[in-house]
């Protein structure tokens, strides 16, 4: 179920931080790729995008990732975590 899980990218708890492979600029996440479908589609259940489209599923949500330099895009697939494994993680330090 969608609830037992979230995206760190989408509730803002990471930054991604990946190079182009076009132009070595840094990619932009521009949001779930579900939210570019149509302008109604950020709207709707997520779980009627729970079909497999570019890895999306009830433990992945997929991220449009571009580049604002030579317009590389690509589409991510992000795992979601509990929030017992989200605030349970101690950073190892070294």
């Amino acid at each position: 179920m969608f609830l037992d899980k979230l995206c760190v990218l989408c509730n803002g708890l990471f930054t991604l931080t990946i190079i182009c492979p076009k132009c070595g600029e840094h990619l932009l996440d521009l949001g779930l790729v579900q939210d570019f479908y149509d302008p109604y589609s950020a709207y709707l259940d997520q779980e009627i995008y729970e079909d497999g489209y570019k890895g999306y599923t009830g433990e992945c949500c997929v991220h449009l990732l571009a580049c604002t330099d030579c317009s590389f895009k690509e589409y991510r697939a992000m795992k979601r975590f509990s929030e017992a494994e989200i605030t349970n993680y101690i950073p190892i330090l070294t």
